[in-house]
């Protein structure tokens, strides 16, 4: 090619990319977001192959580290009330840890109930132990620390868990279901039960604060419970559930809550936060650009 065939062709290929530069570049650019959706009814099955799908825990689980599990046990709630994470998930999780040679395995939470009612009443806490996990509720003054936001908008600074902060592996295990603040309550915002003053967040502007709070503070995995969820009365309860019978899983904190939120029926923009976690470059809210793999266990 004669340097005025190779400018012509590069002319070209400039105005069809303008004109259509998905359809351009379709083949040759897979889209790199995936969430992995795993339906059943056995809970450590359906962990074991969502986490499988995405590399395996050896791809999260440091051996000999400590692993952090950021549970939802916020509420005196019973397992059928669906106010959190179901405990069999939880300790199919922490056996799944320990397997993968975890040294420790924590479990943190500032419920929004007493906590020894929220962790007897959740089965959790029983959960919790007999797997090898140890749930506590965080005292001020020991167990947290102060974080500096750089990119928050309203929200500079939040004492948080240091457990979570201070980690080798940070997981993310939220119960999906409705809340009357922020219409929705998955993964970015399950990490308020993780901070000292979440009335702040609620003060301040509460969408934004979620937002702001995971652009420093991010899962290597987020599992979220869909297992069944509260469609009505959140995030307390009691309300109508339905059952999805789903775990939803992947390492976009972002994509993960976009899937959830079409379990209720709605677009993934509807939930300011997630469109406001997009526009900052958390992750990927736009489902059509996310790979959803749909996998039976």
């Amino acid at each position: 090619m004669d340097r005025r065939e190779f400018l012509k062709a590069a002319a070209a290929t400039a105005v069809a990319a303008t004109l259509n530069p998905r359809r351009l570049f379709a083949e040759e650019s897979p889209r790199a977001v995936r969430v992995v959706v795993v339906h059943g009814t056995d809970a450590a099955r359906m962990l074991s192959a969502g986490i499988e799908s995405l590399g395996g825990w050896q791809a999260f689980v440091r051996p000999g580290g400590k692993t952090t599990l950021k549970i939802n046990a916020a509420w005196a709630a019973t397992p059928e009330q669906g106010a959190n994470t179901t405990p069999a998930l939880v300790a199919a999780a922490i056996r799944a840890c320990r397997t993968a040679g975890a040294g420790a395995i924590v479990l943190p939470e500032n419920p929004c109930s007493p906590a020894e009612k929220s962790f007897q009443m959740s089965g959790i806490g029983a959960a919790a132990q007999r797997a090898g996990g140890r749930l506590y509720e965080p005292q001020a003054g020991r167990d947290y620390v102060t974080l500096e936001l750089s990119r928050g908008q309203l929200l500079r600074q939040v004492s948080v868990v240091r457990d979570v902060i201070e980690t080798d592996c940070l997981i993310n295990m939220p119960v999906a279901k409705t809340h009357n603040g922020a219409t929705l309550t998955i993964g970015m915002k399950n990490w308020m039960g993780s901070v000292r003053d979440r009335g702040h967040w609620h003060r301040t502007g509460l969408h934004q604060c979620i937002a702001d709070f995971n652009t420093a503070v991010r899962a290597h995995v987020t599992i979220v419970d869909a297992t069944r969820i509260m469609i009505t009365n959140g995030p307390r309860g009691p309300g109508k559930l339905e059952h999805p019978n789903q775990l939803i899983c992947g390492t976009d904190p972002v994509a993960v809550d976009a899937y959830a939120a079409t379990l209720f029926r709605l677009q993934p923009f509807d939930i300011p936060y997630i469109q406001l976690a997009h526009d900052l470059g958390i992750g990927c809210g736009k489902l059509a650009d996310v790979d959803v793999q749909h996998l039976t266990a």
